[in-house]
């Protein structure tokens, strides 16, 4: 996954899709989907999910009141998803760059 520039006190927003794998699960209903962000000075920030109604489109959000904590410079996202048999899964590990605001 291609890294990109967040603006530190935006919100952070992402939707992603979950497509099915032949034989694999249909949807993520069931499972429990948490997602956080390290950025550069340590800090793990936890971020709000919510599942569709399908169970295919996880919305990952962290306002912009909380994204005003996060340190400038590289930052690292991924999510985890603990299926319903205790297995856990993780996404890719995207890297991306928080850039400080500049009117105040």
């Amino acid at each position: 996954m291609s890294s990109f520039n967040f603006k530190r006190g935006g919100t952070f927003t992402a939707t992603v899709t979950y497509t099915p794998e032949a034989g694999g699960l249909a949807n993520l209903l069931g499972t429990t989907i948490t997602s956080d962000i390290l950025d550069s000075a340590g800090v793990v920030h936890h971020l709000s999910t919510s599942l569709n109604g399908a169970g295919l489109v996880i919305t990952i959000t962290d306002p912009a009141a909380d994204t005003d904590d996060y340190s400038t410079g590289p930052a690292k996202w991924d999510i985890k998803v603990v299926l319903n048999t205790g297995v856990v899964v993780y996404s890719s590990t995207v890297t991306f760059t928080v850039i400080p605001q500049i009117t105040v």
